[in-house]
């Protein structure tokens, strides 16, 4: 009996489709380098000063026309802030039943490649908690990113809502609904890139309604100032790197989820559109992009210069810059921090 014969590769079609695809990304390279430029280019004739004129043209306001359901929610005390409005068209709707509501101050923003890559949420109340890890529960939320602390300049900005070491099982209520968070693991993230920036990683297993289970992680940046900004270094661009994969939402929230919360996600934003080969938009039509989706996100014009200078310090580091552009980008820094400081 006759074996059949083993089929070798064609050695001369698998060389060929390694040339054919070493081209194809050597253009997008091509392509992704010529956006950049274009970029820092825009962003260097604007400087500092533009930029904030430009923001500051882009006046922040509530049409509560737009906001049902936020107004309703006033009467049940879900909303942390009387003025930070939560949009109707995109908000996350929590399953009702078996949740006996289907309200929280949460939205979905999508970004170039995905329509559901963040959840931009207040920080939980004492009574939304059950709400916040419900929704976490529902949409399958594996990274969580906390860029507030519970307590700010003597005020409670978040409640105490995620297990620790120290507290490792935490029960929230919703009526007849029971919701349990329990602490796996911590410890600190240790950043590749040189960063001052403090996060905390935390594990956390959460158990709600109907047998539902679900493993996130916890970033809680703990060194982000309110209203204010951190060092414009790549540890934000390292932490969206982290969760980038995951195919749930990432949830981002602040305290009111606008401010800290929209500068992450124009980073982002602007990222996705480099690593699908596309132009970046102008910055300030990013920014409208997303506020019709999360009202008012990026609250000071402190944030929106924060967004170009860690975008212009992530290209220095990828070595783009020749050294007049090197010599632009440090006269750039230097207002930037004359701006902020």
């Amino acid at each position: 009996m006759s074996q059949k014969r083993r089929r070798l590769p064609n050695l001369k079609s698998k060389e060929k489709a390694e040339k054919s695809q070493k081209g194809t990304n050597d253009e997008r390279q091509k392509m992704q380098k010529k956006q950049i430029v274009q970029f820092v280019q825009t962003t260097l004739e604007k400087g500092p000063i533009g930029l904030r004129n430009e923001f500051n043209a882009m006046k922040r306001f509530n049409d509560f026309d737009k906001m049902q359901s936020f107004k309703k929610a006033q009467d049940h005390h879900k909303n942390r802030y009387k003025d930070v409005g939560c949009l109707d068209n995109n908000r996350v709707k929590l399953a009702h039943p078996p949740w006996p509501h289907d309200y929280i101050h949460a939205n979905f923003v999508s970004t170039p490649a995905n329509a559901k890559r963040f959840i931009c949420a207040q920080a939980p109340l004492d009574n939304t908690c059950a709400d916040f890890w419900y929704m976490c529960l529902q949409e399958r939320v594996e990274a969580i990113f906390m860029l507030c602390n519970l307590m700010e300049k003597g005020a409670k900005k978040c409640s105490e809502y995620y297990a620790t070491k120290e507290k490792p099982e935490l029960v929230f209520h919703e009526k007849d609904q029971k919701i349990t968070v329990k602490y796996e693991a911590s410890g600190t993230v240790k950043f590749v890139k040189p960063t001052k920036a403090v996060v905390k990683e935390t594990v956390l297993i959460i158990e709600g309604p109907g047998g539902q289970v679900l493993k996130t992680t916890h970033y809680h940046w703990i060194d982000w100032p309110d209203r204010g900004v951190p060092p414009a270094d790549l540890s934000i661009i390292e932490l969206l790197i982290k969760a980038r994969p995951l195919k749930g939402p990432i949830a981002v929230h602040c305290s009111a989820g606008i401010g800290r919360t929209g500068s992450v996600v124009m980073i982002e934003y602007m990222c996705e559109q480099l690593l699908n080969g596309n132009q970046i938009e102008e910055t300030d039509k990013i920014l409208q992009k997303i506020r019709e989706q999360r009202n008012n996100s990026i609250q000071t014009d402190h944030q929106y210069l924060f967004v170009h200078q860690v975008m212009m310090n992530f290209f220095l580091e990828k070595k783009l810059f020749d050294e007049e552009v090197k010599k632009a980008h440090a006269d750039f820094t230097h207002k930037y921090e004359k701006c902020v400081h």
